[in-house]
């Protein structure tokens, strides 16, 4: 799954830009499609996927994309995907790489070169493809070990294609650097953000092989990360909203890395990043979450999610407890970010009795692992590791 295709503007000068990325949507319809209205609300015509985007086998995975297809089309936008781990790879194998730069449906889009289409306007990336946006220079490299490939069926919900291969890197570190790198795994802990180095090194009772096989995921990209030197790497794969400025060796810049959430996490599941015109001293690239707006009206209740949109510090112990009960990492990691960020909240009181309450354990291993002194009285006792 490897390209060396390359797509470059004639004019090389980095230009001030402003670029959507999201993180993964895991082929949830409702959550994609109003993301992609509100993108659209402030003006944004193409969105950066960065994998888990929902390529998946069946009807269901055929009427997800049919769905936002008609979205996008009626939009006047389009998705660029960097494919992650729970995607169908046999589906993507079969598809070809077309440009289709001078179609009229991408007509005032920037050149892309010849990628991947599974609908007229979902576009997927193959691994070292480069193409330009304002002058600045774009390298993707999808793919990431799932660490619950145990638990999954070859060829039906677990693909061996999701590996980043050895031949991988070398297409990427073949094409040198490049300004913006898209990427669904993270770099080495310590090349990325404090909350993806926390998960990495919290096992939560993984198998030695499974370990092995995340961890030399993470070094296959950390080494085209390395060679790439870009000024912004962004990823998803996580379920966390982080972002952190990191200093590779022998490099005269210093990379924003920034982690997204995945659907149903309302706060940080988009992003703008703000690429700075190369004649503007001083400026670096930046980022700005995207939070959704709420759902007053004329929606089911069930499409939210188990978040409640509505500020954390208002919730109730019933609402806690829902998010503890049905929901999964990725709003546990919220929680924990939310109460680092104010531990003496009278609100953090109900979420710890929220927990001990709770009926499912792997919510408390996870908390326990993670949170550990900032839950009072949740009888959590927390992980050394």
């Amino acid at each position: 799954m490897s390209s060396t295709d390359s797509t470059q503007d004639t004019d090389t000068a980095r230009r001030g830009a402003t670029v959507a990325i999201a993180g993964d949507w895991h082929a949830n319809t409702s959550w994609a499609i109003r993301s992609l209205r509100h993108l659209h609300s402030l003006g944004v015509r193409e969105v950066f996927q960065l994998g888990d985007f929902g390529i998946w086998p069946g009807q269901k995975g055929a009427d997800y994309l049919d769905a936002l297809q008609e979205v996008l089309e009626e939009l006047g936008m389009r998705v660029v995907v960097t494919p992650g781990n729970h995607e169908d790879y046999h589906q993507i194998s079969e598809l070809s790489a077309q440009n289709r730069d001078q179609h009229p449906a991408h007509a005032g889009f920037e050149a892309l070169g010849a990628v991947m289409w599974s609908r007229d306007r979902i576009a997927l990336l193959s691994r070292g493809h480069r193409f330009t946006r304002s002058g600045w220079s774009f390298v993707s490299l999808g793919g990431a070990p799932s660490v619950d490939f145990e638990h999954r069926i070859t060829g039906q919900s677990w693909w061996i294609e999701e590996t980043i291969t050895r031949d991988d890197v070398a297409t990427v570190v073949a094409g040198g650097p490049a300004d913006v790198m898209l990427t669904h795994d993270a770099p080495e802990p310590w090349h990325g953000t404090d909350m993806v180095a926390k998960i990495v090194q919290t096992p939560l009772g993984r198998s030695a092989e499974v370990l092995a096989y995340a961890a030399e995921g993470r070094r296959r990209l950390d080494a085209a990360f390395q060679a790439v030197k870009p000024r912004v790497l962004a990823h998803g794969h996580y379920h966390v909203k982080d972002s952190t400025r990191v200093q590779i060796e022998g490099c005269d810049h210093e990379t924003l890395v920034v982690a997204t959430e995945c659907d149903q996490m309302p706060d940080a599941n988009l992003g703008l990043l703000h690429l700075p015109d190369e004649q503007t001293e001083g400026q670096e690239p930046q980022v700005e979450w995207v939070p959704l707006p709420p759902i007053t009206t004329g929606v089911d209740r069930s499409q939210l999610g188990v978040w409640p949109e509505k500020p954390v510090w208002v919730w109730e112990t019933e609402e806690f407890l829902r998010v503890f009960d049905e929901g999964r990492s990725a709003h546990w990691n919220q929680l924990i970010a939310e109460a680092a960020e104010e531990p003496t909240g009278a609100w953090v009181h109900r979420m710890a009795e929220a927990l001990k309450q709770s009926k499912n354990p792997r919510a408390g291993e996870f908390m326990g692992a993670r949170a550990g002194g900032l839950l009072p009285d949740s009888g959590i006792e927390g992980d050394d590791q």
